[in-house]
């Protein structure tokens, strides 16, 4: 995402997203370390990131 105007009509923020990945980084380690298979499958279906207004907080959508 490159540039949005917020929905919220509290917020009227227009600018670039936050972006926060999904998933933990520390469970994908712990879960690699130990267990490789269900490690590979949480990297696999948790990649990608979630885009935040940074004004207000409201999840705008997701990237996978």
């Amino acid at each position: 995402m490159r540039k949005i105007i917020c929905p919220n009509p509290n917020c009227d923020y227009s600018g670039k997203p936050r972006r926060k990945a999904r998933g933990s980084t520390i469970l994908a380690c712990i879960l690699l370390l130990f267990f490789l298979l269900p490690g590979i499958l949480y990297i696999a279906f948790r990649g990608g990131y979630r885009y935040y207004c940074p004004n207000c907080g409201l999840q705008l959508g997701t990237d996978n």
